[in-house]
């Protein structure tokens, strides 16, 4: 219907002039989210939805920050929330101007916790890896610690896989900065979290816990991060890993951190203590 999504986002910028009561602007946030993706057009919505600069610091609606902070003890609203919010996170202008926008960084980041609502859990990481593409959003949440919030959810037993998958994501974003990439690397819980995803989540995740690891290990050679490794017993893992079914790009990076570790690939001896001289790589 013509005019239909408009008039939603006009009623969420001008709720608090409307006096609306929160239950009618968490059914309008709903709605909106439901209808979002038939009306596809993320541009429009864009420019319907975020506030310039020039009129006010927080480029979001405060009606649709405090569904997403608050709404109501269902989950559903502030789910509705976080996917309009990434809906509207379509390019780097817009992207940084939802990441400036007042208490939102901080708020995603504490929604990572393994009792956080899973479904709810989800729709925040995947806001949170479109909105820390640019550079300047990474440091922001190295500061915020999501670097610790992530290895809480990766260390869960009975973390979904498609959120394991999502978190691992993140991870590599954020860490791609030099503060997040130090913070990863004195964080030897996190890394041996990593190397335990490795091969359990699916294909994608094996592929991004394994950069991350090659990132750490070889690109950065950073000793703390392969001890880690080698504990968590990290070296079984990547030669079993090479032995799979793996994608170039994953067999590249493996082959790149035995040769950290010294590991012959025909005796297969390490520097370090390993029980892996039976599994050869090729």
């Amino acid at each position: 219907m013509d005019g239909f999504v408009a008039m939603l986002a006009a009623l969420l910028i001008h709720s608090d002039d409307k006096d609306l009561s929160p239950p009618v602007v968490e059914l309008a946030v709903r709605v909106l989210d439901s209808v979002s993706t038939e009306f596809g057009d993320f541009h429009e919505l864009k420019r319907l939805l975020l506030i310039p600069k020039e009129k006010s610091p927080n480029s979001l609606p405060p009606s649709l920050l405090r569904v997403m902070k608050q709404g109501s003890s269902r989950p559903e609203s502030r789910i509705a929330a976080v996917r309009i919010i990434q809906s509207i996170a379509i390019d780097a202008e817009s992207k940084l101007a939802v990441a400036e926008s007042d208490g939102l960084l901080l708020h995603l980041v504490n929604s990572i916790a393994p009792r956080t609502d899973p479904p709810l859990i989800d729709a925040v990481l995947s806001c949170l890896i479109s909105i820390s593409m640019p550079k300047r959003v990474k440091p922001q949440l190295v500061r915020l610690r999501a670097i610790g919030k992530l290895r809480e959810v990766l260390r869960s037993p009975s973390v979904p896989a498609p959120t394991a998958e999502k978190a691992l994501k993140l991870l590599e974003s954020v860490s791609s900065c030099r503060e997040g990439m130090a913070e990863l690397c004195g964080d030897s819980g996190c890394v041996e979290a990593v190397v335990r995803k490795a091969m359990k989540v699916s294909d994608a995740a094996t592929e991004v816990a394994v950069t991350i690891l090659w990132t750490a290990c070889y690109l950065f050679r950073d000793q703390k991060a392969a001890d880690a490794v080698v504990r968590s017993n990290g070296l079984t893992r990547i030669l079993l890993l090479m032995q799979s079914n793996c994608s170039p790009a994953v067999r590249g990076m493996s082959t790149d951190l035995l040769r950290i570790f010294r590991v012959n690939s025909k005796s297969c001896l390490s520097s370090y203590d390993t029980k892996t001289t039976h599994i050869m790589p090729f």
